[in-house]
């Protein structure tokens, strides 16, 4: 049976817990949602909960056996850091060639120990931490942009009637006409025709005149970028 007598003294602090959990979730999904990512607000604030009550539950156990000494109040948290991990893991996609969700899979991850180190009892460690993940979120996007050394990578997908010489001749001299130099070419043949990839090293300075143009290729149906 629940013993009522262990929960009382608990109860303010734990309460004070879940909205401390409630406001670091919450900010770190805010950021995430404007940005358009898998786990948004929802999801951060009932990862950091979920946390935060893992926590509660192994202190708890540790308690009905006996106390602190007893039991140990980390054994069922510690399975937090096994079980974030197929969440994150489910953010990740590849998606031809490219790896998308790592920076929101690492949150998820991130905001999972904030809500074990709310649950364990330091509330104002987690909001520093909350701190300190947003800073880099926001922040730091624009300096890891500016500072990366790999290029930029430019993708023009074209759907074909046919693939043949001379249409790649033209694709060809409409990339060098905007001072493009490919890096690559895949095709691939589709129910609608032949799906052509290519890859430069950098983006054209005019995306959308070279998108018109790509039109005027006599063959071309479809033009993705």
């Amino acid at each position: 049976m629940e013993d009522i007598t262990k929960l009382s003294p608990m109860l303010p602090h734990f309460l004070v817990e879940i909205l401390v959990a409630i406001v670091c979730g919450g900010l770190i999904g805010l950021e995430r949602g404007l940005r358009r990512k898998a786990a948004g607000l929802r999801d951060n604030i009932l990862i950091c909960l979920g946390s935060v009550l893992f926590m509660k539950v192994s202190e708890l156990v540790a308690l009905n056996v006996g106390g602190a000494a007893a039991g140990d109040p980390g054994r069922i948290a510690a399975q937090v850091v096994t079980g974030i991990g197929f969440i994150g893991a489910g953010v990740i996609i590849q998606k031809r060639g490219d790896v998308t969700g790592l920076t929101t899979a690492a949150t998820i991850w991130v905001v999972a120990a904030i809500g074990l180190t709310i649950g364990a009892g330091y509330p104002l460690l987690g909001m520093l931490v909350t701190g300190a993940v947003l800073l880099t979120l926001t922040s730091l996007h624009g300096v890891e942009t500016h500072f990366s050394k790999q290029p930029v990578m430019f993708v023009l997908r074209l759907t074909v009637r046919e693939d043949s010489p001379q249409l790649r001749k033209s694709l060809e001299d409409l990339l060098a006409s905007h001072n493009l130099q490919p890096e690559s070419f895949r095709s691939e043949t589709t129910p609608l025709g032949v799906k052509l990839t290519v890859k430069a090293l950098e983006p054209p300075t005019d995306v959308r005149r070279l998108v018109s143009e790509a039109w005027t290729i006599n063959g071309v149906t479809e033009v993705e970028h």
